[in-house]
């Protein structure tokens, strides 16, 4: 991915993704504010309007049973038993029934907005008068009142209560009854029976319920009454769905509807066929069997705060897209400056140094990198010019000391071989081994002479022959003939070593490296003498090992970290510190690997781990893993 793409990515994640986001968020709480505001607004209008009511048809119960207490009252409707209708409107009309004329016109007038009428009934539910609104005013009538009444159980004796209705004439009334007593207090003597007319009760009460702040808004809003024994809708602000069961007027409304005759109080959404979203909330009036729902227009209420996040995202994506498009141009000119830099570090690759990268019209990023560019090829080229002679000095140095470490173990070998002669040269079989081990010393000569014509061999670790099956042990065993054996009783040799262990590798250089970490483990213990010991064996997945461990000084953390197998680095007092190095890179040349455990007063043991098999070019370059061979069962001895 290019630097341009990189950074366009980081900007867009992170200055127009958050943008967006953020306005995504700010709409979707404001959504949500508005939401809570208004179902806040629907609970509070309905507790409102319930109340309303409540308190309304209270005072009216009140109001009534006065009335129907009154003596008389009591004594006209006992007296208009039976008679006909002419006797009870003259007695009606009586200056008796003036101040109960006078309480019923009062209650009438007080609230004729919704009052359709207060009638009187004797026990056997004859309507003895009515009372309503005439054109003058109240007006009495005893005479001519039809055959129609209220429900029977309105005439029921019985206390003050509030009956709910479906007139034909005028719709869902609500029916305020308060019994009469007989004059002789024994009883009731008929029924005074109040129709208030619930639509005008609901709305009156409704427009009550309306804030002082927000009566002049005209607040988006529903009023719905559900009469829960029939299912009809007993008001609603619209009068044409008045009147009619909720499934046929509203059939939208019909899930709150089944709520409102489940549940006492509650809240409910629903959409209605023009799109819009509605809140209602919803509770029961009184212990009348009617639920009251007041809904909240959600989404007319929340189509300005809608738009303003709407406009707000559009102008973050607008502001993010131009700051996309300045971007762009700032890195295209940027990456084509990167591109000229480019061109004349390839060059420098190439092994051309004359290239000069140009910084006119460069941008103020760029320039600097160009000009140090220019001043890094200038200096190389003066460097590589001056140091051209003394890196051929440096090769030089550092194939005498790799030759010069092998020279050393030959000459330590033949040295030892010397020392025990003086001793020894009288026994025949010591002398057929010198002979032996003055054949195989003259061979290491001989094929160390070979390589000062080969340096190039000489260097590379990752240079061998072709390797063949080669028994370990036995080079081991030589190793120790020539090194150990010789230093008895100072060294005490300790070994675990099966009959032959078989691998695939090139003798001398593997032999060289048994030759050097024995070497190694006696110069580490030094004139104190020790332990050497010496394992070998075979490990899961075709792996087979060698490890030489003594009992020396040890070596600190820090050395084994950072220099173990550096050119030069060593801890002994004599020495050049090659040995592990060229160690490893043969090892590792056959695809094996060197490990080490050290401590300090304890001493250290190497270990190598190679493949069953010859390790060719054309191989993946992986090192055995860790976990093949900390599996296996460790050797007996070690």
């Amino acid at each position: 991915m290019s630097l341009r793409s990189k950074l366009l990515l980081v900007f867009v994640g992170l200055g127009v993704l958050p943008a967006l986001a953020a306005g995504a968020w700010g709409n979707l709480a404001g959504t949500r504010a508005v939401g809570e505001l208004l179902r806040g607004q629907a609970e509070g209008r309905a507790e409102r309007i319930a109340h309303a009511l409540g308190r309304a048809l209270e005072e009216q119960r009140r109001r009534l049973a006065d009335v129907a207490g009154s003596r008389p009252l009591g004594e006209f409707v006992a007296g208009a038993r039976g008679a006909p209708e002419p006797a009870v409107s003259a007695g009606l009309q009586g200056p008796g029934m003036a101040a109960t004329r006078a309480q019923l016109a009062a209650l009438f007038e007080s609230n004729r907005h919704c009052f359709e009428s207060v009638s009187c009934f004797d026990a056997s539910g004859r309507q003895l008068f009515r009372v309503a609104a005439g054109a003058g005013g109240v007006e009495f009538r005893a005479e001519n009142l039809g055959a129609a009444g209220p429900p029977a159980e309105a005439l029921a004796a019985g206390p003050a209560r509030t009956l709910l209705a479906h007139s034909p004439e005028h719709g869902p009334s609500l029916l305020v009854t308060a019994p009469v007593a007989a004059a002789q207090g024994e009883g009731a003597a008929g029924t005074l029976v109040l129709e208030v007319r619930l639509r005008d009760l609901v709305a009156a009460a409704d427009e009550g319920a309306a804030a002082p702040s927000s009566r002049d808004a005209r607040p988006r809003h529903t009023v719905v009454a559900l009469d829960l024994d029939s299912g009809l809708v007993a008001y609603h602000t619209n009068p044409a769905l008045g009147h009619r069961p909720a499934a046929d007027a509203m059939p939208h409304f019909e899930p709150v509807a089944r709520r409102m005759r489940a549940e006492g109080a509650g809240a409910a959404e629903y959409s209605t066929p023009d799109g819009h979203r509605w809140l209602a909330s919803f509770r029961r009036v009184g212990d009348l069997p009617l639920s009251l729902a007041v809904s909240e227009d959600y989404t007319a209420s929340s189509g300005g705060v809608s738009r303003a996040g709407l406009w707000g995202l559009g102008l973050a994506l607008a502001a993010g897209l131009a700051g996309v498009a300045l971007m762009l141009v700032f890195m295209g000119r940027l990456a084509r400056d990167l591109r000229r830099v480019t061109l004349g570090a390839e060059a420098v690759a190439r092994g051309d140094l004359s290239p000069r990268v140009e910084t006119e019209g460069m941008t103020a990023e760029a320039r600097p990198l160009a000009e140090g560019f220019n001043r890094m090829t200038e200096r190389l080229g003066a460097h590589l010019t001056t140091t051209s002679e003394t890196k051929q000095f440096e090769s030089f140095m550092r194939l005498s000391a790799i030759l010069s470490h092998d020279l050393k173990n030959a000459v330590s070998g033949l040295s030892l071989l010397v020392s025990n002669m003086e001793k020894h040269i009288h026994r025949e079989e010591f002398r057929q081994e010198a002979v032996e081990s003055l054949r195989h010393a003259t061979d290491k000569l001989r094929r160390l002479a070979a390589r000062l014509t080969e340096p190039v061999k000489s260097l590379s670790g990752e240079y061998r022959r072709a390797g063949r099956p080669t028994d370990l042990v036995a080079a081991i065993r030589r190793v120790l003939a020539a090194n150990v054996e010789p230093r008895a009783p100072l060294y005490e040799l300790k070994t675990a070593l099966p009959e032959t262990l078989v691998a695939t590798v090139e003798p001398d250089r593997i032999e060289n490296v048994i030759e050097n970490l024995v070497i190694n483990g006696l110069e580490a213990m030094g004139a104190a003498g020790g332990r050497l010991t010496v394992e070998a064996g075979e490990l899961e997945g075709g792996l087979v090992y060698f490890s030489v461990a003594d009992t020396g000084v040890g070596m600190a953390p820090e050395f084994l970290r950072t220099r173990l197998y550096r050119p030069f680095a060593t801890t002994k007092a004599k020495g050049i510190g090659l040995g592990l190095y060229t160690c490893r890179e043969v090892v590792e040349a056959h695809g094996g690997r060197l490990e080490v455990e050290s401590q300090l007063g304890v001493g250290t043991r190497f270990r190598v781990v190679l493949p069953s098999r010859l390790f060719t070019p054309g191989d993946p370059r992986t090192r055995p893993q860790k976990g093949a061979a900390a599996a296996a069962p460790r050797e007996p001895g070690t």
